[in-house]
């Protein structure tokens, strides 16, 4: 008989990557994105667990998100595809914990899985790229190829290959397309993971000297090819002069807008609980746009409250990384918490159901610290 726990894997992750190649089905990603938050309520409701405190305030902030969409209906209309990509993003991480739990996570099927979602994320990279060279304009910031964040909620799933090939190949692989959509934030979120990925190697070949000098020699002749190819990127380097030069791509307008609009409202209510749900584009003066950061965002839709509720769920996640033993583990948490920050400053965290890739990892993790802890 097929174990339960092995179908509920094998559907979140064909849902999952069927949500990553969204646009080769003749049907909106929406069916996908609503089957993954189905099977993780399932999951919610019907495997009891004792959750972690970081899983509980993920899953409070899932449901102050909920409740502001639906109580937003008395005064404006909030979008059904936003509040689809958070509890897409943010309750996705209950399955894998779960999964992770019940010993289904295994070494082979991260090898399987690894070389799958790479393969999506490609594909997805080269999708994008057509479609906007068939809109190309002569701005050339029109060039940035957004997809690149799911190599980006990839990296942190290197520290759960087994096969140390395997490992660089798809860590090279994820370099190559970060650095070639020239997206600055992505690049910038993903160095601390890399770093990590890195530190990581390095000590686990502490013993052997060979080890550690191939892992230098590789890492050092990666640096200067990457260099090499950099410099003579000219998109590429006219969006690190954007960057030196304080371009921020029209990023400043939208954070004077988003604070200004809750700062300035003179009403304690929107201080306290914001302007309900997709406020921003709704109420602030960001051009009926969203912030592109989550704090802004939240602070205009759910006010002091939600900002509160959000800060708790990195403080959680912090002291679960201090309570963790496995080193390997570690690094993954400190992985997935730096590029869920970072992009929390400057583009979309919560909000983007990209998020749901990473919550394999994130999950996965936190389901084996349960696993350790009841040993």
């Amino acid at each position: 008989m097929l174990n339960k726990y092995v179908c509920i894997r094998n559907l979140a992750l064909l849902v999952i990557t069927c949500n990553m190649l969204y646009w080769v089905f003749p049907f909106p990603p929406i069916i996908w994105r609503v089957g993954l938050i189905l099977l993780s309520l399932y999951v919610l409701f019907l495997e009891k667990s004792k959750f972690l405190p970081c899983e509980i305030t993920v899953l409070v902030f899932s449901a102050f998100n909920l409740f502001h969409f639906f109580i937003s209906y008395l005064w404006q209309n909030p979008s059904t595809t936003q509040i689809g990509d958070i509890l897409c993003a943010m309750l996705s991480l209950s399955i894998f914990v779960c999964l992770s739990q019940k010993r289904v996570m295994t070494d082979l099927l991260f090898t399987v899985v690894g070389i799958i979602l790479l393969a999506c994320a490609i594909l997805n990279y080269y999708h994008f790229q057509s479609e906007m060279l068939s809109q190309k304009t002569d701005d050339i910031v029109n060039i940035t190829n957004n997809a690149t964040e799911s190599f980006l909620m990839l990296l942190p799933m290197l520290f759960l290959l087994k096969n140390n090939i395997q490992k660089w190949i798809s860590l090279f692989v994820c370099i190559f397309f970060l650095v070639m959509g020239a997206k600055r934030g992505n690049i910038i979120a993903a160095m601390i993971p890399i770093g990590l990925f890195v530190y990581g190697m390095l000590r686990n070949s502490r013993h052997s000297a060979k080890k550690i000098l191939f892992v230098l020699v590789l890492v050092a002749g990666f640096i200067f090819f990457t260099y090499r190819w950099v410099v003579t990127n000219d998109y590429l380097m006219y969006r690190v002069e954007q960057t030196i030069t304080g371009d921020s791509s029209g990023r400043d307008v939208l954070y004077f807008g988003a604070w200004h609009s809750w700062f300035d409202s003179n009403n304690i209510i929107i201080y306290l609980f914001g302007y309900g749900f997709d406020g921003t584009r709704h109420q602030s003066l960001t051009y009926y746009r969203p912030a592109h950061n989550d704090w802004l965002e939240v602070l205009v839709d759910y006010g002091l409250v939600g900002i509160i509720l959000y800060i708790c769920v990195f403080v959680t996640l912090v002291k679960q990384i201090k309570k963790t033993q496995s080193v390997y583990m570690k690094l993954l948490l400190l992985s997935v918490s730096s590029i869920w920050f970072f992009k929390s400053l400057y583009s979309m965290g919560f909000l983007s159901e990209s998020l749901s890739v990473l919550m394999i990892s994130m999950g996965t993790a936190l389901g084996n610290y349960k696993v350790e802890e009841k040993a």
